[in-house]
């Protein structure tokens, strides 16, 4: 791919990106797949298999996220949410500021996920926006976060490489302490809906700043 056809992908997916910290929203995850899709469709049987790679996980991981934000969304309390500092507000946890997410070193990125898990536990215990059957809501609690502890999994390994022991005790800390923190009896199974909502987002951020990392190599 040639560097001026590379720069193009990269300045509008940037665009699509940086919206999405600040309003993660039907319009934003459209905006996110639609660049996706393109730059796919650019790459697609082209030598930087890493770079196909990469696009491949990024519009994976928006795409089960936009899933699970349609489901939650069945439970939105106020009709008029989202013009408000909201569960869309993925910018409202500190650390993932735009200047935060688009300038980080790739082997930050990790880091500032890891960082947004606690502040992201308590982005979401101030706020109370969905409410339904709890049995329902519990039911899209388990399976997404089953879920979401894979792919941070598989993100950890991706963005830091192979992981000596210690490394792995303290990726495997970091998040094990995340969910079980979720998942204490105490916790209210909406706000356990909203956290792990928030964490994909955080997810599909992160995903989409590695992605442009690549792209600025190319």
């Amino acid at each position: 791919m040639a560097k001026s056809e590379a720069a193009k992908l990269r300045d509008s997916f940037q665009a699509a990106l940086a919206g999405a910290i600040s309003n993660m929203d039907d319009a934003a995850l459209f905006a996110l797949r639609s660049e996706l899709s393109a730059i796919r469709a650019v790459v697609a049987g082209g030598k930087d298999k890493a770079l196909a790679a990469s696009v491949d996980r990024s519009l994976a991981a928006v795409a089960r996220f936009h899933t699970f934000a349609s489901e939650v969304k069945g439970f939105v309390l106020s009709r008029d949410f989202s013009k408000k500092a909201s569960l869309f507000d993925i910018g409202s946890v500190g650390v993932l500021a735009v200047e935060n997410v688009l300038t980080a070193e790739r082997k930050s990125l990790f880091r500032l996920l890891m960082s947004g898990l606690s502040e992201g536990l308590a982005f979401a215990a101030s706020r109370q926006y969905i409410y339904g059957s709890t049995a329902v809501l519990d039911g899209l609690y388990r399976t997404n976060s089953a879920a979401l502890y894979d792919d941070l999994w598989a993100l950890a390994t991706e963005i830091r490489g192979p992981l000596d022991e210690k490394t792995a005790r303290e990726v495997q800390q970091g998040l094990d302490g995340f969910f079980k923190q979720l998942a204490e009896p105490g916790v209210p199974v909406d706000r356990r809906v909203v956290a792990i909502y928030q964490m994909y987002g955080i997810l599909v951020l992160v995903r989409g700043a590695d992605l442009l990392k690549r792209l600025r190599g190319s």
